[in-house]
């Protein structure tokens, strides 16, 4: 059964005290802002993106697709959160303090209340958000590179990010074991019945990060092994890297999260920890799905579709299938012209013209498109 919010005797004691603004002074309409901002920002590169896939290159729809859209579904939900907590004046409201130093840990309002049961399930949401941006991405660089060594490494991280994602989920949601009320509840019932947060946040943050590093440095290795300008290489990196952004997003939440936990009985704002977490979430879950997006609406951004280039990166990628499938003894008409392409890229990418549409992609990136 739910304990009582207050002490009978609490009226007694006269009104109670608050914080006079909550955390980062942002207020309701900032929240609402941000919430309706991020939320229709993703939405419009989503619909981009399956405009460009096909209508633009007349492409069918793959898993990455699909994923981002998943992805884009927990994003709005996300954003709605935010949107109805501030509206109806839970999030951005000033925190309870009672009557004095240490009341915090017993009292509560309604404002708080409704904080943190949008807390709970803001985490559950952004746990499988993250989750599905981080596959799409993943599914899409299946989709471009044919390499088997590629491919298992894709296939590692896979399956890590699927870990992490359910993970995390199951961390949070029996965060109190099956004492779900105490998520909410005065201070007092969540360190008695929760375990600490903080190795929960410490660890969800850092590793998101660290798993948005390695996935989109994937790509780079291949990249670089290309027989081209340097220029030309930065280039194509850039493609790989937009979701660059994304990380910087997650650096700024982690270190929010770290001042949040200094000190922490001297700056007893549990509305507006909670508010500033779920913000700095909801840019950097917005700012993923966009960035995820970003490499496949290269159509309506340039005048070269990014298919063509990554049709000619691919053919080079797939240098070591092509050397192996070269060795073999079955020396069948396929594997001859394989083995002509071989010896035209080593003789030089630029003579065999295999990087002639990648060149002239690079080239006309950095023009406006008309």
């Amino acid at each position: 059964m739910e304990p009582s919010n207050t002490p009978s005797d609490s009226s007694s004691k006269g009104p109670m005290n608050y914080l006079s603004t909550s955390e980062e002074g942002r207020t309701p309409v900032d929240i609402i802002a941000i919430g309706a901002v991020f939320l229709a920002l993703p939405a419009l590169f989503v619909a981009m993106r399956f405009y460009c896939r096909r209508r633009a290159t007349k492409s069918w729809l793959a898993a990455d697709d699909w994923l981002m859209l998943l992805a884009l579904f927990f994003n709005i939900g996300m954003g709605l959160m935010l949107v109805i907590g501030a509206s109806l004046d839970g999030l951005a409201q000033p925190t309870p303090q009672g009557w004095g130093p240490k009341d915090y840990f017993w009292v509560t309002d309604d404002a708080e209340i409704l904080t943190e049961k949008i807390f709970f399930a803001f985490m559950l949401t952004q746990a499988v958000a993250f989750g599905l941006a981080k596959l799409s991405i993943l599914y899409f660089y299946r989709r471009i590179f044919f390499s088997r060594t590629f491919k298992t490494l894709t296939t590692v991280m896979i399956v890590i990010v699927a870990i992490w994602t359910i993970g995390f989920f199951v961390a949070y949601l029996f965060r109190c074991g099956t004492n779900f009320w105490a998520l909410w509840a005065p201070l007092m019932y969540l360190v008695e019945y929760c375990y600490d947060s903080k190795p929960l946040f410490y660890s969800l943050a850092i590793s998101d990060v660290i798993t948005d590093v390695v996935i989109l440095s994937l790509p780079l290795f291949w990249v670089w092994r290309l027989q081209t300008t340097i220029a030309k290489r930065f280039a194509l990196s850039g493609v790989f890297l937009l979701g660059a952004i994304e990380i910087a997003t997650g650096i700024a939440r982690l270190v929010v999260y770290i001042n949040q936990s200094q000190d922490f009985e001297k700056n007893a704002d549990g509305i507006g920890h909670l508010t500033t977490l779920m913000v700095w979430s909801m840019i950097e879950m917005s700012i993923a799905v966009i960035a995820g997006c970003l490499p496949t609406i290269w159509p309506l951004l340039s005048k070269v579709s990014l298919e063509d280039m990554m049709r000619t990166l691919r053919s080079v990628v797939s240098f070591e299938s092509l050397r192996s499938l070269t060795r073999s003894k079955k020396q069948t008409s396929r594997s001859e012209s394989l083995d002509r392409s071989l010896s035209m890229y080593e003789s030089g990418p630029d003579e065999a013209g295999v990087l002639q549409k990648l060149s002239v992609a690079v080239s006309a990136s950095t023009r406006a498109p008309t």
